[in-house]
């Protein structure tokens, strides 16, 4: 169970982004560890890098971090100069006892959620947070049913409806939720179009390892594609 959720954020400290400060808001309450990296590139030493840089990296963290306290989030930070980003954010997830990793993205509001749901294992870990964030704000969630079946089998059917009765039997309304089955002919292309429709998309960590996770394959191509920011849950460790 997630009450008071842990979410590691990723800051690129050479080129830092405005944060999407709109997820403080909906995922509150929470703590934030923001992970300040720079990155090195394979020719160059990181004590180098870091006597260069490293001032300058720690004021672009500086200013991101003021950003989150000042919209009510509990954060600190950790800064790394990195050749290996993946083995970075996993490493500062366990230490930090992290559950979510969010890859930040531009919006301007949060009106529609996307809930990748597919491991049965880690599903209430994504609706906990899904719960949170129906009750901070007055979104609309979609869920979706992330694995390859035949359209319109009972199983798919019988996984949305348990999720729906999971969020509505913890007081959330009805009407905010509604699921979308996949086909096995278009399931990748079809998430990628629904991330397109939504504003924000949650879902949950999937094996074979960190950079199918978190940071690479589907929810890396979801947040280049769309500029969605997106939200992956980690399994209970």
């Amino acid at each position: 169970m997630i009450s008071d959720p842990t979410l590691l954020v990723p800051i690129d400290a050479s080129d830092p982004e405005e944060p999407a400060l709109e997820l403080v808001g909906l995922l509150h309450p929470l703590r934030i560890v923001a992970l300040g990296y720079y990155p090195v590139p394979d020719q160059a030493a990181p004590d180098q890098l870091r006597d260069e840089y490293e001032e300058e990296a720690k004021e672009a963290l500086r200013s991101s971090i003021q950003r989150f306290a000042e919209a009510g989030a509990d954060i600190e930070s950790v800064l790394v100069f990195t050749r290996d980003l993946v083995q970075s954010v996993d490493r500062v997830a366990n230490e930090y006892d992290c559950d979510g990793v969010l890859v930040s993205g531009a919006i301007d509001t949060i009106d529609r959620v996307l809930v990748s749901l597919k491991d049965e294992e880690n599903m209430f870990r994504v609706l906990e947070v899904v719960k949170l964030a129906m009750e901070a704000g007055d979104p609309e969630v979609t869920l979706y049913h992330a694995e390859s079946v035949e359209k319109g089998s009972a199983k798919s059917e019988l996984y949305l409806r348990g999720a729906t009765d999971w969020l509505t039997e913890r007081g959330l309304d009805r009407q905010r939720i509604t699921w979308k089955e996949p086909t096995a002919e278009t399931q990748q292309s079809e998430i990628l179009e629904l991330s397109r429709e939504h504003d924000f998309i949650v879902m949950g960590e999937a094996e074979p390892g960190i950079r199918e996770r978190v940071l690479g394959d589907l929810p890396d191509r979801i947040q280049k594609k769309t500029g969605r920011p997106v939200l992956t849950v980690r399994k209970e460790r």
